[in-house]
């Protein structure tokens, strides 16, 4: 496990505001004053230098032209630090006021029409700067409504050339975003045994797992309260290697203490018979689960272990087995279940399993071909998503119901909740909502307060290209809808979406 700055292609430190660059025709700096501007710890920013040189949030500004300019981090609760120091021949002002020291400017929101105007005057020309504080490639989004319940929602962008995590409040305003460059999913806020809090979130680094669709190997980010990089995590082999893991989901459940899943493209020998596959073989992408802490593997689970999962896939061309590497699982969420032991999603299955967190065996399976709670026709569910276990102990997932819309028996995505005897293994109580759309891949569920009934779903995305009306919905279970989002241009996705106080 590593610990300390993120690789280039995540955040390298902690910044509030990127560096955009800004030197002022008082004459270049040297390259021993460039390095010793980009930390104003190391320069006395109240002296003038040969080159005026401007901060924001203690990050150097860097621009060669006049012109707009985007931030990459912004959050309200911190506000706006500008830091001048002009050279002597150059006046500096910011929204208007000349400017020399330090101000400090409050952010209630961050809205398209917030900026900061920035002008530059010296005895040979006056240069102006616009710095949006919502960058331009941050998607216009509309909200209906106000939430019931408290926190603020946890979202990121899917799927698009430039990414974001953000939070928006409960009145739907904006007020923190980052750019991720990549896609980053299941933002959230957390906190570990002592109180403090992290945000964390999972991110793409590689396009594909060996070509295959949908599993985008990546790592996990780890911010301090400040929205400081200060860990990212991959999976950690018994024989102490690294690999990046999948970014489905994982569980945070201190510092130091995680549970994460991984794949390795195997050759899976002894097919049960009945498959007739090539050779009695399969060329797949193995599921690996892992708790771990302080470096520590607690136990470990690995799908080509048990057959029962070959049987139940739904993804294999076994007369070409061996052909191409198949996602014969598809991991898609976890959640620890109140008996501690782990519930795990899996797509390609059309199951919920439970592994046990004391040596990581299957304990049962749930759904699909080889479901062990005798599931009837209409409690089925397909391609699902997001496990959760609500405050009464039901089970509820996204069910994006592919088999069932293929099959004509549905025509929408919906949320499941269901109870589980585990002693006489069969389902005791079962209830389905519909939602408005159907999401044939994405989606997630929530429970925000049990006792009123209210709960979240992210409507997820469809091949077809359709664009659902609301990509997020919080609702009670009178059928209110209470407040909604989306993307206004349609084409941006929710993988998933969280609230968090």
């Amino acid at each position: 496990m590593r610990t300390g700055k993120i690789k280039n292609r995540l955040w390298t430190a902690f910044v509030l505001i990127m560096a955009v660059g800004l030197f002022t025709g008082c004459g270049q700096p040297d390259e021993e004053e460039t390095v010793a501007e980009t930390d104003p710890s190391a320069t006395d920013v109240s002296a003038a230098d040969s080159a005026t040189a401007i901060y924001i949030n203690g990050t150097l500004l860097e621009l060669e032209e006049e012109g707009e300019l985007d931030l990459d981090l912004l959050s309200v609760e911190n506000g706006i630090t500008v830091t001048v120091a002009p050279c002597e021949d150059s006046e500096i002002q910011i929204n208007g006021e000349a400017t020399e020291g330090e101000i400090f400017l409050d952010v209630d929101s961050i809205t398209r029409e917030d900026t900061i105007e920035i002008e530059i005057a010296d005895e040979d020309e006056t240069r102006a700067y616009t710095v949006n504080l919502m960058p331009s490639t941050f998607g216009d989004f509309t909200t209906e409504g106000e939430s019931a319940t408290e926190g603020d929602y946890y979202l990121s962008t899917y799927d698009e050339d430039i990414n974001y995590i953000f939070k928006l409040d409960s009145q739907g305003n904006l007020i923190f975003y980052k750019k991720t460059g990549e896609n980053a999913l299941d933002f959230r806020k957390q906190y570990n045994s002592d109180g403090e809090v992290r945000y964390t979130y999972l991110l793409y680094l590689e396009n594909s797992f060996c070509g295959i669709s949908g599993i985008n190997p990546g790592c996990i980010v780890v911010m301090d309260e400040t929205y400081e990089v200060i860990d990212e995590i991959y999976y950690q082999t018994p024989e102490g290697e690294e690999r990046m893991i999948d970014p489905h989901g994982f569980i945070y459940i201190d510092d130091g203490h995680y549970i994460l899943a991984s794949y390795v493209d195997e050759v899976v020998e002894a097919v049960p018979d009945d498959l007739e596959a090539v050779d009695g073989s399969a060329y797949l992408a193995v599921l690996y689960m892992e708790e771990i802490q302080d470096g520590e593997i607690l136990w470990e689970f690995c799908s080509a272990d048990y057959p029962e999962f070959l049987s139940a896939t739904t993804e294999v061309d076994w007369s070409e087995s061996t052909s191409e590497c198949y996602d014969y699982m598809h991991f898609n969420s976890m959640y620890i279940d109140n008996d501690e032991n782990l519930l795990v999603s899996l797509r390609n299955c059309n199951s919920i399993i439970k592994l046990s967190r004391g040596d990581g065996s299957l304990v049962w399976i749930l759904g699909g071909s080889e479901d062990e709670f005798g599931l009837t026709e209409d409690q089925i569910f397909s391609k699902q998503h997001s496990i959760i276990v609500t405050d009464d102990g039901s089970y509820m997932l996204f069910n994006n119901a592919d088999d069932e819309v293929a099959n004509g028996e549905a025509e929408v995505s919906s949320v499941i909740r269901l109870r589980v005897d585990e002693e006489t293994m069969q389902v005791t109580e079962y209830e389905k909502t519909d939602t408005e759309f159907y999401s044939n891949y994405m989606g997630s569920i929530r429970e925000l307060d049990s006792e009123n009934g209210i709960y979240l779903y992210a409507v997820g995305g469809n091949w077809t290209g359709t664009v659902p009306e609301w990509s997020m919905i919080e609702y009670s279970t009178a059928g209110e809808k209470l407040f909604t989002f989306r993307f206004d241009e349609g084409s941006r996705l929710l993988y998933c979406a969280n609230k968090c106080e």
